[in-house]
């Protein structure tokens, strides 16, 4: 036993050896790998991982070691990788299952009756709206008419949008709108039920209408930065972080839209990545989400989340104040109160973040909205986004 001890390589030795395990594992991963790589990797990603976590645990044993805090250095970006990589084979894996479903090959076949009979529904009930007043329709009908004025882009003139000022003639506009849309369905009508459907949680049936979305085809350029943004709603709902993060680099920032549309699904990434205590991933997405648009109170709640990370107690209980001042940030009241009970409550370690992805969904939509009917070539969007919010009544919601 004295002999063996004796011969155990010192700390900086055994520093080499992890770090030029890490460094032949990362030389033998794909840098974009496809899906039917993904088991090939899991073996070699476990070994990775295993070889890391002894890696810190030497660092801490020995914090006064340059040569192991060097090695540490050199190994969290070659690790880093080799998460991304290994993450993102095995989220193409379980995308084609999911595109593969049962379930999602039987909505795709039977879309050219699913489609039409929802728009039919929305067009006669905003005919209902035309011939009785709005308030005395049965609750349903209610809310399809109005779903159908936002889908047709119908509206007053009045600054807050009510669908009760609508005149006969805007209900049977709105209504033939519809009808024509079943005629020649423009791709808007896709783009908003992908997004429905993202805030719903069926991903599989988002992602089949996203794909019959052509951006060139949109009557408002703009709306194509909602192609990748409802993607990565998508990819959000089922954890498949990499694949989210890839469709929020696609959209332009060139616009005061665009920059919305980024820094809420650039927001949406850190959190998930918040949820797996994956501190610099979500530092990386915040930062992205910050410059894109600094005053997303999703942004400043999840910066919050991130001084609780780091202890600083105090500063995140004044940032999660912060993200629920103004109407802007109302959505996130209930949540942001919540948290702060948490974070005052507890003794010890504050309990870990518990967001619903649904809620970051929903929330986010009804931001954009209220940020993009600030401005005239906005209204459109806006018009959009609020269908997609009031689709999912529409399609069944309790349909899950």
């Amino acid at each position: 036993m004295l002999d063996s001890a004796c011969h155990r390589p010192a700390p900086a030795e055994q520093a080499v050896t992890l770090t030029a395990t890490i460094t032949e594992i990362r030389t033998q991963f794909p840098d974009d790998p496809s899906a039917e790589q993904a088991d090939d990797l899991e073996k070699p990603a476990k070994r990775a991982a295993k070889a890391y976590a002894n890696l810190l645990e030497l660092a801490a044993q020995n914090p006064q070691d340059s040569a192991v805090a060097a090695a540490q250095a050199q190994v969290e970006p070659l690790y880093s990788e080799i998460r991304r990589a290994h993450r993102l084979a095995t989220e193409r894996r379980d995308l084609g299952k999911l595109v593969g479903s049962l379930k999602v090959r039987g909505y795709r076949a039977a879309r050219t009756v699913v489609v039409p009979k929802l728009l039919a529904t929305l067009a006669a009930a905003a005919r209902q709206a035309a011939d009785t007043d709005l308030e005395k329709l049965p609750k349903l009908v209610r809310e399809a008419a109005e779903l159908a004025a936002s889908f047709a882009g119908v509206e007053t003139a009045d600054p807050a949008g009510s669908t009760a000022k609508l005149s006969r003639a805007d209900w049977l506009r709105a209504a033939e709108r519809i009808d024509a849309f079943n005629q020649s369905e423009p791709p808007e009508v896709a783009l908003g039920l992908g997004l429905a459907y993202a805030a719903l949680g069926k991903g599989g049936f988002a992602l089949v209408e996203l794909e019959r979305v052509d951006p060139a085809k949109l009557g408002n350029p703009e709306h194509a930065a909602l192609v990748p943004l409802a993607r990565a709603f998508t990819f959000s709902r089922f954890g498949f972080i990499e694949l989210a993060a890839r469709e929020a680099s696609l959209i332009s920032g060139d616009t005061e839209t665009g920059r919305q549309l980024l820094a809420a699904t650039h927001a949406v990434v850190a959190y998930l990545y918040g949820a797996e205590k994956d501190w610099k991933q979500m530092d990386r997405e915040l930062g992205q989400a910050v410059r894109a648009w600094p005053n997303n109170p999703l942004v400043i709640f999840l910066s919050g989340e991130r001084l609780l990370a780091d202890g600083r107690r105090e500063q995140a209980l004044e940032t999660f104040a912060r993200a629920a001042a103004g109407t802007d940030g109302a959505w996130l009241a209930p949540l942001v109160e919540q948290r702060l009970r948490e974070v005052r409550d507890s003794k010890g370690e504050v309990p870990p973040l518990v967001l619903d992805n649904e809620l970051v969904v929903k929330g986010t939509l009804h931001l954009l909205v209220q940020q993009a009917r600030q401005s005239e070539a906005g209204r459109r969007l806006a018009g959009l986004l609020e269908s997609a919010r009031l689709l999912p009544a529409a399609l069944g919601e309790n349909d899950k």
